[in-house]
């Protein structure tokens, strides 16, 4: 059974992985576009996911306390 914890791990790969390709993009793609991409959707989904990760890391840890709790 995967956990919380799992899942925020996975998150982290993925979203570790998404960054690189990115950053690779910026080495050809750098213009007004691109800055305008990387404000108007990039640094909004970075927040998002920082913000998601937390998230699941706090829950990964109330249910392992409720948990334990109840044993």
């Amino acid at each position: 059974m995967t956990t919380l914890s799992t899942h925020a791990a996975d998150l982290d790969a993925a979203w570790k992985l998404l960054q690189a390709r990115w950053d690779a993009t910026g080495e050809t793609w750098s213009d007004q576009v691109h800055d305008d991409f990387a404000a108007h959707y990039w640094q909004p989904l970075e927040q998002q996911t920082q913000a998601a990760q937390r998230s699941l890391e706090r829950l990964a840890q109330v249910v392992a306390k409720a948990q334990r709790a109840v044993k």
